[in-house]
C-alpha cells in the first residue's frame, strides 16, 4: 500500500499556476501524454493538486466498482452556480430521485417515437442547402439538436420565440461550463467581461426555460411522455408534493446543455472524416442508400435500436466518438478509499480523460487514424474492457446515451441519403477545446447531391 504522497506528479508544473498553462495551451496534448507518467498521475490547477486515473481497470473502479467511495468532483461543484442543482450537478440522494424521473422519458419506445421527428427536422434543415455552396456544418448541426433536444423535452409545447434565444445563449454557457471548473472560485465574483457573458446567458437562460416549463404546465401538465411531462408528474418522496419549481427549472437546463453539448460536435467532426476519407464515405451512403431502397420497396427497415441496423454507419459514429470525446470528467472520494495500491484520503479530488483512454496506443492500433472498419464484427479488434467509455458510467452514466446515439444515427442517414460532404481545397480546421468535447474550428463543407 502506498501514500498519496508518492503519486508522481506530471512533469511541466510552473510556481503558483501548476499545470494551468500547460491545459490552456497544449490541453490534449498534456492529457495524452499523462499515461506515460503512471497509472495514477497528479496535476496541480494552481496550488490545487487533481490525480488524474489513466488506468482503464482503475476509471472503472472509480466509475462502478468502488463508486460508493466517490461523489461529484471539483468540475461539477464549480459548476452549480452557473447551472443550477440538475442531473449534471447533482449528487446524492437528489441525484438518483432526479435520476429516475428522467429516465421514464428515454424508454425505447419514447426514443423511437422521437425518431420521426429528427428525420423530419434534419431533412428540413439539408433543403435549404445549395449544391456547391459552403456551410458551416457545426453550426447546422447546433441549430438541428437545439431543435430536437427542446422537442424531447417539451413536445410541440414551447412558446414561440424561446428556442431562438435558448440556441443564442446555449454556446456561451457551454464554454462558460468548461472553462469556470478550471479556475479558482473568486474568478466568479470578478468582474471580468467572459465571466459576465456567463452570468447574463445563463439569466437569460432560466428565464426562457422557466417561461416554457409554465407554458408546459398550463397547457397541459402530462403532454406525451416528454422530459417536462415526467417532471412535472413526479413528486418529492419525502413530502408528497410536486418538484419546486426551480428544480424543474434546472432540470431542463441540464437535460438542454447535455443534449446540445456534444452530439453536434460528434456528427461534424464524423461529415469532416468521412469529407477526407471518401471511401469510407462511400461505403456508409450506399449501406444508408441500400435501407432506403429496401423501405422504397416494402422490406423491412431495420430500427436504429437495433445494433445489427446499419453496421458501417453505427462504425463510422464509434469512430467519431472515439477520436473526439470529453477531455477531462472529474470525481471526489467521500471516504478513504484503495486505488491501484494508492490510498486516497476522503475528499481527495480525482479525475479521468475519456480522450485519453480512447486515444491510447496501448489499447488501439493507429490510434490517430479515422478507421471505422475497426468497429466491425470481422475486425478481429474490440476495445479492451474499460477503455471505451463515451458516456461515462457507473451512476454517473448519461442517462441520454441511448437518444444520443439514436440521435446522431438518424441523423447521419437523413443527411446521408440526399448529400455528401466535400472539403474545398486547402482548407485549415482547427480544434477548439473550449467545449466539452473539443470542437472543429473553421469548418466548412461543400454539399453535393448524392
Amino acid at each position: 500500500m502506498h501514500s498519496i504522497e508518492d503519486v508522481p506528479t506530471a512533469p511541466g508544473a510552473l510556481p503558483g499556476v501548476g499545470h494551468l498553462h500547460r491545459l490552456a495551451r497544449q490541453r490534449l496534448r498534456f492529457l495524452e501524454s499523462l499515461p506515460g507518467v503512471g497509472p495514477l498521475v497528479r496535476i496541480r490547477l494552481g496550488t490545487a493538486p487533481l490525480y488524474v486515473v489513466t488506468d482503464p481497470v482503475l476509471v472503472h473502479q472509480v466509475q462502478s466498482s468502488k463508486g460508493r467511495s466517490f461523489g461529484r468532483g471539483k468540475q461539477f461543484e464549480r459548476m452549480i452556480p452557473l447551472l443550477g442543482h440538475g442531473v449534471i450537478t447533482s449528487d446524492g440522494e437528489l441525484y438518483h430521485r432526479q435520476r429516475r424521473v428522467i429516465q421514464k422519458a428515454f424508454t425505447p419506445a419514447h426514443i423511437e417515437r422521437h425518431l420521426t421527428s429528427i428525420h423530419r427536422r434534419t431533412r428540413e434543415l439539408c433543403a435549404a442547402w445549395k449544391p456547391g455552396r459552403p456551410v458551416d456544418v457545426l453550426e447546422e448541426m447546433k441549430v438541428l439538436s437545439v431543435a430536437v433536444t427542446a422537442e424531447t423535452l417539451f413536445s410541440n409545447r414551447m412558446p414561440d420565440g424561446v428556442l431562438d434565444r435558448l440556441h443564442e445563449v446555449l454556446p456561451v454557457i457551454e464554454r462558460a461550463a468548461v472553462e469556470r471548473p478550471m479556475l479558482p472560485k473568486v474568478v466568479d465574483r470578478l468582474p471580468l467581461p467572459y465571466v459576465r457573458r456567463g452570468d447574463e446567458a445563463m439569466a437569460r437562460m432560466r428565464a426562457s426555460v422557466g417561461e416554457a416549463v409554465a407554458a408546459c404546465r398550463e397547457q397541459s401538465p402530462q403532454g406525451g411522455g416528454d422530459v417536462v411531462a415526467c417532471l412535472l408528474a413526479a413528486h418529492d418522496p419525502d413530502t408528497g408534493r410536486p418538484l419546486a419549481e426551480d428544480l424543474i427549472r434546472d432540470e431542463v437546463i441540464a437535460m438542454l446543455i447535455g443534449g446540445v453539448a456534444n452530439v453536434p460536435t460528434t456528427l461534424s467532426w464524423a461529415w469532416y472524416h468521412l469529407a477526407r476519407r471518401p471511401g469510407a464515405e462511400r461505403r456508409m451512403l450506399a449501406e444508408i442508400a441500400g435501407v432506403a431502397e429496401s423501405a422504397a420497396s416494402g422490406g423491412a427497415v431495420p430500427e436504429a435500436a437495433d445494433p445489427r441496423a446499419l453496421p458501417y454507419t453505427r462504425a463510422v459514429m464509434y469512430e467519431t466518438m472515439r477520436l473526439h470525446s470529453v477531455q477531462l470528467v472529474t470525481q471526489r472520494t467521500t471516504a478513504a478509499v484503495e486505488l491501484g495500491e494508492v490510498m486516497m484520503p476522503s475528499g481527495t479530488d480525482t479525475a479521468y480523460s475519456q480522450h485519453s483512454l480512447h486515444t491510447d496506443p496501448r489499447f488501439c492500433r493507429r490510434p490517430e487514424a479515422f478507421s471505422p472498419e475497426r468497429w466491425l464484427p470481422d475486425s478481429g479488434w474490440k476495445p479492451p474492457r474499460h477503455s471505451f467509455v463515451p458516456f461515462g458510467g457507473g451512476r454517473f452514466k448519461c442517462v441520454g446515451d441511448n437518444f444520443a446515439i439514436a440521435e446522431m444515427l438518424a441523423t447521419l442517414v437523413a443527411v446521408g441519403s440526399s448529400w455528401r460532404m466535400t472539403l474545398q481545397p486547402d482548407t485549415r480546421v482547427g480544434t477548439s477545446v473550449r467545449e466539452p468535447i473539443p470542437s472543429p474550428r473553421g469548418l466548412m463543407l461543400v454539399p453535393e447531391p448524392v
